[in-house]
């Protein structure tokens, strides 16, 4: 009998020595796992927590694998950086063409992936911005962008005098930054006797007084009348001055004289 529960008791041994192996076994390779039932990750070398799936929600600070949350810098895997506003926070400072500020002389583009909206005119070579009628404009010496839009606005001068009187006629000035823009000039001379051609002054600014910015010449024979017409111009005055067109002096008392300025204002 003793024998026989001897060989019972060696049986249980091995039996609890296995089962010991095995758990020991168990704890070396996940020293730090409390339960051998569900799936764990690691947090640290010594603490893991249990995986939790979708239906914990959010605000959740363990349990989750390392998957797709993960961004690679080149060198290593940096968590993905998000808020609660925006989601998914995404660099797009670097993307091709973006934070460019349109300028005059911009190369034509290769890689440029935004909308170029300004109105940029190609000169041959690059862009360009398209100008409007200005008074910096109109007295710039280049022509980038030379595409003027049309004017909204004209405004027109007359002035007739008979006899031995001067014939001048004034656009006052428009106050601030606003300067006067002269299209077109209309100049009439008529006389009773012959006279000696009258000379014609385009003024920035007043009567007599105003810098000449451009001069005609007209000659009239006796009992006859004659009236030309000078189109197409885009002489700029200055900015809050005035713009007069006049004979330089009075004609003969047996003379008529007519002048006429059209154009438009800069704001």
């Amino acid at each position: 009998m003793s024998d026989r529960w001897k060989k019972i008791q060696n049986i249980i041994g091995a039996t609890c020595a296995a089962i010991v192996l095995v758990i020991g076994s168990v704890m070396v390779v996940h020293p730090a796992i409390s339960e051998l039932a569900g799936l764990a990750v690691a947090q640290t070398s010594t603490l893991w927590n249990n995986v939790r799936d979708a239906a914990a929600g959010d605000n959740l600070s363990n349990g989750i694998f390392a998957t797709g949350l993960y961004l690679f810098n080149g060198t290593a895997f940096d968590r993905a950086r998000g808020d609660t506003t925006n989601g998914l926070d995404v660099d797009v400072t670097r993307m091709p063409g973006s934070g460019q500020t349109p300028a005059d002389g911009f190369a034509n583009p290769t890689t440029f992936s935004g909308v170029w909206n300004l109105n940029g005119i190609f000169n041959g070579l690059t862009w360009d911005r398209v100008r409007s009628a200005s008074g910096a404009n109109n007295t710039a010496t280049t022509s980038l962008g030379a595409q003027y839009m049309v004017p909204l606005s004209t405004w027109n001068i007359i002035d007739t005098d008979v006899g031995a009187t001067q014939s001048t006629a004034t656009r006052a000035a428009g106050g601030g930054t606003v300067r006067h823009v002269a299209t077109t000039v209309t100049i009439c001379r008529g006389d009773t006797a012959a006279a000696a051609p009258a000379l014609i002054h385009l003024r920035d600014g007043a009567t007599g007084a105003g810098t000449i910015l451009r001069s005609w010449i007209i000659g009239v024979a006796a009992g006859l009348s004659r009236c030309e017409q000078i189109a197409g111009l885009n002489i700029t005055g200055s900015a809050n001055t005035a713009m007069t067109i006049e004979f330089a002096a009075a004609g003969a008392a047996t003379s008529t004289s007519t002048v006429s300025l059209s154009g438009y204002s800069t704001p």
